[in-house]
């Protein structure tokens, strides 16, 4: 469908937001190259989800400590402002006074992981090595992270990135969100079957949002609505976007639950959308404070067993669980890793168990097959879990569940095989079957091997 001129003016200025906002966070976050950013990360956004309205090259950027501002030639602005460990947000226009504070450099722990960053080969996987190393140079990926019966057993890096080099792990952040809810649970700071959640503007009489639980908003059930296009449509990045609006302008989480929309009762339908989490955002806010970014940082991930992931927020400090976080394939395996261990590894109970079985239960509306939304998103969902109970990834055992994020990220989980296989990358159209089959194949000729 053709798009009108003021149409096709609203993506290319909320292109260019969405591009100050990520190349902020390349450089101030993952402390990646400025060139590198624009001629990759930046063209694929514009391409994929501006549909090659704006060319990144047109963006005059000027670049100062922390901050990053864009422009083009109709005078168009956008700036973006780093704030140390809650990553980079856009800011308004009228807050001229906003400092930048880039993230501190974080260190290399050289203990083994899971509790450091140490890697030492293993003997007999040198054909899961190799798969690797290929899957890398013949695909868009960033990192591979693969861990066999609980030992990391395979790790590389394209050029540039690293254990330590966060990247934008996009909707994962929707499984690290039921992760959180599981140690909220197990600390017994929050019940997710409790109705209404904590969100004062819910709380009207007869207002259906005050029966929609947590565990309704982690499994897409709760009967949010949200203007979301299909992927590549010429809806995207337009002013009506909601879908991505956390990610191309500034944005109140508070403000946008207040006026969420609930087309039908919660349990009734599946729907793809991110509202849902962010409205876990500030459930999360609510429950622990204006300081929810400190203690989850500070306190939950690193229960969590997360070391070098990056929680960005809005204006008001709620962070955007719904894609906005920065992550490693070493944090996403240790994500895999605890739930393959019914969130006990080590032998720590950091989550329930029977929250862990909760998470990988198929939701009513998911199970029941009443869904809604992008036609590339309505396979078998637990709260917050992808399952393949389908079979839809075809080189994975039906028992496989997993995360997965825009451009190739994703946590993939094979009970069976007792394997993790973590990834981060910039695909266009990540093929995750080909890296499964290529791992699997690999792995049945390492244990002849040894």
């Amino acid at each position: 469908m053709s798009r009108s001129v003021g149409e096709v003016a609203e993506r290319r200025r909320n292109a260019l937001g969405l591009c100050t906002k990520e190349l902020c966070s390349a450089l101030f976050v993952s402390g990646r190259r400025g060139s590198d950013v624009v001629e990759h990360d930046l063209r694929m956004l514009c391409t994929r989800l501006a549909g090659g309205v704006l060319d990144p090259d047109e963006i005059a950027f000027a670049v100062g400590p922390g901050i990053v501002v864009g422009a083009l030639s109709d005078g168009s602005r956008q700036r973006a402002v780093a704030s140390g460990d809650k990553g980079a947000a856009l800011v308004a226009s009228g807050r001229p006074d906003v400092s930048g504070r880039p993230l501190r450099a974080r260190e290399l722990d050289a203990r083994e992981w899971p509790r450091g960053d140490g890697f030492r080969a293993v003997a007999g996987y040198a054909p899961l090595h190799d798969a690797v190393r290929t899957h890398l140079a013949t695909s868009g990926g960033r990192g591979v992270a693969v861990v066999h019966r609980g030992v990391l057993v395979a790790q590389d890096f394209a050029p540039g990135f690293g254990p330590a080099v966060p990247t934008r792990g996009w909707e994962t952040a929707t499984t690290l969100t039921a992760l959180i809810v599981g140690r909220l649970v197990q600390l017994g700071l929050l019940d997710p079957e409790a109705a209404p959640v904590p969100i004062p503007a819910w709380h009207g009489d007869g207002d259906v949002r005050a029966d929609i639980s947590v565990l309704d908003l982690l499994g897409l059930q709760s009967g949010l609505s949200v203007t979301c296009s299909e992927d590549g449509s010429d809806d995207m990045l337009i002013d009506a976007d909601e879908y991505f609006a956390p990610y191309f302008r500034p944005v109140s989480v508070a403000q946008m639950m207040g006026v969420a929309r609930s087309t039908t009762s919660p349990g009734k339908t599946f729907s793809y959308k991110n509202i849902d989490h962010l409205a876990v955002s500030l459930t999360l806010r609510e429950i622990l404070g204006p300081d929810v970014h400190g203690f989850l940082s500070g306190t939950v991930l690193p229960a969590l067993g997360l070391r070098h992931s990056v929680l960005e927020t809005d204006a008001e400090g709620v962070p955007l669980l719904c894609g906005a976080w920065y992550t490693t394939p070493g944090d996403l395996a240790r994500m895999g890793a605890l739930l393959l261990a019914r969130g006990r590894p080590a032998g720590e109970q950091v989550l329930p168990g029977a929250w862990v079985d909760t998470m990988l239960t198929e939701s009513e509306a998911s199970g029941a097959g009443r869904t809604e939304g992008p036609s590339a998103m309505c396979h078998p969902y637990g709260a917050s879990v992808w399952l393949n109970r389908d079979g839809h990834l075809a080189a994975a055992p039906r028992r496989t569940f997993y995360a997965l994020g825009s451009f190739g990220q994703a946590v993939l989980v094979l009970p069976e095989q007792d394997l993790v296989i973590a990834r981060t990358g910039l695909d266009h159209t990540p093929d995750h079957n080909r890296l499964i089959g290529a791992v699997l194949t690999a792995l049945s000729l390492c244990e002849v091997s040894r």
